[in-house]
């Protein structure tokens, strides 16, 4: 990767210094969300009195149209929907055909002020909604070679890919990070694996939220690049003009990626759609803020559907093989030829009855490996909350160090070390548990470089680094 992004290599191999990076991101955005408004205070200041003004003037005019009676009284609405001139029209050729009714432009006027009135509040509706909904503060796009395809790119490839193409045409809106998700396939999935990014929604440039615009802004620049239907400048989009949108930007995208791989004898094109195709997306987008596990398409339904599947063919592998007993049975009074025939059923039992431990065994694997996952996740939890405690009562440690404070707040903060050591976690997983000695190296010889500055070295009550040694 290039530009602004940080290279995957470039970061800690420490799952929590990636985890603490992550968790930056998340506390920006929320730091963000509590500050942002539907506008500035000035702005809703003068939204909220023009509303003020526009009520007012609704509720007099409605107690003079109901003095005025029918029809001019019928043009009073509660609807969220704006009042058409055919409304007016209708109620001006009822009153002007009517000779009874006197002073019918006077009359008229007053429905024509309330109908503007009512359409002004609609608006002012509209307008604060569209503050509140407009702020788009991180953007996340999702990378992937659809599984039939039967290809697969690494992961500096597929990072390099998307990165550059965001650096390249949105420049203004930094990367916040990118993951590659190499662990939501099957087992016998030869590809499937995608690249997560983040980008932040705040222009550079113009200090505003934008991206949503500046990606329309994109789209109808290859609009015009290429002579195709242009998005236009409204501000609400039909659901054409905004499938048009997600089209231009992925078209833009498979060329850039094409450049990218250029030389690697791999092109990405669009495969035609079909109504098969569109029903499925059209699925996935309604099922998108459902929990994963509910998910009609997601990889835990289709471990799930495989292992049904599997449960299925094993049943049909059971009756089958009761079949061919029974019918073995009956064979053992008739011809040799028919004896013959026995022997090749048994065989296809014996195959259906290997079937049906071949898929024992792989239930019992993805058992095991969803179990293992559950463990492996327990101990990472358990591991990081060791190290959050440790690492609070290191920072306390220190602190009381390189401040003024009694001896004995020294001391009791060197307690506190060895105590959240002791509740260091026993693991079974390797990784972890190189992981947690590294990180206790670390924080030994921090301490060891503080207790020789501040010569607290044979100190028993104040050294830590002699305790800070690997535990597992």
């Amino acid at each position: 990767m290039s530009g602004k992004t940080k290279r995957l290599t470039s970061f800690s191999p420490d799952k929590q210094i990636r985890q603490c990076y992550a968790d930056k991101q998340i506390k920006r955005i929320n730091d963000r969300l509590n500050t942002i408004e539907s506008g500035t205070p000035d702005q809703l200041q003068a939204i909220a009195t023009e509303k003020q003004k526009t009520d007012q003037d609704i509720q007099n005019l409605k107690y003079s149209l109901r003095r005025l009676g029918e029809p001019f009284s019928s043009i009073i609405s509660d609807s969220k929907t704006e009042i058409t001139e055919a409304q007016i029209n209708a109620i001006r050729d009822i009153a002007e055909r009517d000779p009874a009714i006197k002073r019918v432009k006077q009359k008229l006027n007053t429905v024509a002020r309330y109908a503007k009135a009512h359409n002004e509040r609609i608006a002012l509706n509209n307008k604060t909604n569209l503050q509140a909904n407009s702020t788009i503060l991180a953007h996340e796009a999702i990378f992937t070679i659809p599984v039939h395809n039967g290809v697969e790119l690494d992961s500096q490839t597929m990072l390099g890919i998307i990165s550059s193409f965001y650096e390249k045409y949105l420049p203004d809106f930094a990367i916040m990070f990118a993951v590659y998700h190499a662990n939501e396939k099957l087992a016998e999935d030869q590809t499937g694996n995608h690249v997560h990014i983040f980008v932040d929604g705040y222009n550079q440039t113009s200090g505003k939220y934008d991206l949503p615009r500046q990606i329309r802004l994109l789209a109808d620049k290859y609009a015009r690049f290429y002579k195709l239907p242009e998005i236009g400048t409204d501000k609400q989009l039909s659901a054409d003009k905004n499938k048009r949108v997600g089209e231009y930007i992925q078209q833009l995208f498979y060329q850039h990626a094409n450049k990218h791989l250029k030389g690697q004898d791999l092109k990405l094109a669009f495969l035609p759609d079909t109504d098969e195709r569109q029903k499925v997306r059209a699925e996935i987008r309604k099922q998108v803020d459902l929990p994963k596990h509910q998910r009609k398409f997601s990889f835990y339904n289709r471990a799930k559907e495989q292992t049904e599947q599997l449960k299925k063919q094993a049943k049909q592998a059971i009756e089958a093989a009761k079949k061919a007993k029974t019918i073995a049975e009956q064979a053992e009074h008739k011809t040799q030829q028919e004896k013959q025939q026995l022997a090749l059923l048994q065989q296809q039992h014996q195959m259906a009855a290997d079937k049906h431990k071949e898929i024992e065994l792989e239930t019992h694997f993805l058992t095991y490996q969803a179990e293992q996952a559950r463990k492996d996740e327990q101990e990472a939890r358990a591991f990081l909350d060791f190290v959050f405690r440790l690492s609070a009562a290191l920072n306390n440690w220190w602190n009381t160090l390189t401040k003024r404070v009694p001896e004995p707040v020294k001391i009791k903060a060197a307690a506190e070390v060895l105590q959240a050591l002791d509740t260091c976690p026993k693991l079974e997983n390797k990784q972890l548990k190189t992981e947690v000695n590294n990180y206790l190296a670390l924080e030994r010889k921090k301490a060891a470089e503080l207790e020789t500055i501040f010569r607290f070295k044979h100190n028993n009550k104040a050294a830590i680094s002699s305790k800070l040694k690997p535990r597992i």
